[in-house]
Protein backbone atom coordinates (compact mmCIF):
# COMPACT_ATOMS: atom_id res chain seq x y z
CA UNK A 1 0.00 0.00 0.00
CA UNK A 2 0.72 3.66 -0.70
CA UNK A 3 1.81 6.33 1.92
CA UNK A 4 -1.76 7.76 1.20
CA UNK A 5 -3.95 4.43 1.53
CA UNK A 6 -7.18 5.71 3.50
CA UNK A 7 -6.48 9.24 3.55
CA UNK A 8 -8.68 11.38 1.90
CA UNK A 9 -8.12 13.14 -1.80
CA UNK A 10 -10.98 15.26 -1.77
CA UNK A 11 -14.77 16.38 -0.64
CA UNK A 12 -16.74 16.15 -3.18
CA UNK A 13 -19.95 17.51 -2.12
CA UNK A 14 -21.64 18.86 1.28
CA UNK A 15 -25.12 17.89 1.68
CA UNK A 16 -27.07 19.50 4.21
CA UNK A 17 -30.92 19.40 5.39
CA UNK A 18 -30.32 22.62 7.06
CA UNK A 19 -30.47 26.03 5.38
CA UNK A 20 -28.28 28.20 7.77
CA UNK A 21 -25.89 25.48 7.46
CA UNK A 22 -26.21 25.75 3.51
CA UNK A 23 -22.69 27.49 2.65
CA UNK A 24 -21.79 28.10 -1.16
CA UNK A 25 -18.26 27.70 -2.77
CA UNK A 26 -15.80 24.38 -3.40
CA UNK A 27 -16.64 22.18 -2.80
CA UNK A 28 -20.22 21.96 -3.78
CA UNK A 29 -22.72 22.13 -0.88
CA UNK A 30 -26.14 21.05 -1.15
CA UNK A 31 -29.64 21.59 0.25
CA UNK A 32 -31.94 18.39 0.42
CA UNK A 33 -35.73 18.80 1.57
CA UNK A 34 -35.27 16.44 4.04
CA UNK A 35 -33.41 13.26 4.95
CA UNK A 36 -34.76 10.74 2.79
CA UNK A 37 -33.42 13.65 -0.37
CA UNK A 38 -30.19 14.37 1.29
CA UNK A 39 -29.31 10.23 1.24
CA UNK A 40 -30.79 9.73 -2.24
CA UNK A 41 -28.48 12.47 -3.53
CA UNK A 42 -25.40 11.58 -1.17
CA UNK A 43 -26.15 8.23 -2.86
CA UNK A 44 -26.19 8.97 -6.65
CA UNK A 45 -22.96 11.25 -6.16
CA UNK A 46 -21.35 9.09 -4.41
CA UNK A 47 -21.86 6.06 -7.35
CA UNK A 48 -21.05 8.63 -10.31
CA UNK A 49 -17.37 9.59 -8.62
CA UNK A 50 -16.95 5.99 -6.96
CA UNK A 51 -16.49 7.97 -3.61
CA UNK A 52 -17.07 7.43 0.06
CA UNK A 53 -20.20 9.26 2.45
CA UNK A 54 -19.73 9.96 5.93
CA UNK A 55 -22.95 10.87 7.82
CA UNK A 56 -22.25 13.34 10.09
CA UNK A 57 -23.59 13.43 13.73
CA UNK A 58 -25.81 17.04 12.50
CA UNK A 59 -27.50 15.02 10.14
CA UNK A 60 -25.24 16.64 7.16
CA UNK A 61 -23.09 14.35 4.97
CA UNK A 62 -20.02 14.78 2.98
CA UNK A 63 -19.17 13.05 -0.01
CA UNK A 64 -15.55 12.09 -0.45
CA UNK A 65 -12.64 10.45 -2.53
CA UNK A 66 -9.99 8.26 -0.94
Amino acid sequence: MGSDAGQIKGIIAYITTDKNRHLSGAPLCLLANDETELKDIALSISRGFFADIIYLPTGDCLVIKK
